[in-house]
């Protein structure tokens, strides 16, 4: 499988990682937005949801890559990570 380039750069220069398994993308403040059809993040305000605040639901929805690739991107980012009860804090 071709791997795909996963962080972008949408035209609000936000950079953020793309979870596609979810239909979602994490930004720089760990912060979750949905993707729209054509693949770039809703960034509209109240559909931002703090990946500490996202349900068990969608964390058993990621993929093992995305997972990962998620957790190196919140340390990236200075961020501390750890996966308590199915959600990172």
């Amino acid at each position: 499988m071709k791997e795909k380039l996963k962080e972008k750069e949408n035209k609000m220069s936000m950079n953020v990682l793309m979870l596609e398994s979810v239909g979602s993308c994490i930004d720089t403040n760990n912060v979750t937005h949905p993707l729209n059809v054509d693949g770039t993040p809703d960034m509209n305000d109240g559909m931002a949801v703090h990946v500490g605040e996202c349900n068990d639901e969608w964390f058993s929805a990621l993929s093992p890559e995305d997972l990962s690739e998620m957790s190196g991107w919140v340390i990236k980012n200075n961020k501390r990570v750890g996966i308590t009860g199915g959600g990172l804090i």
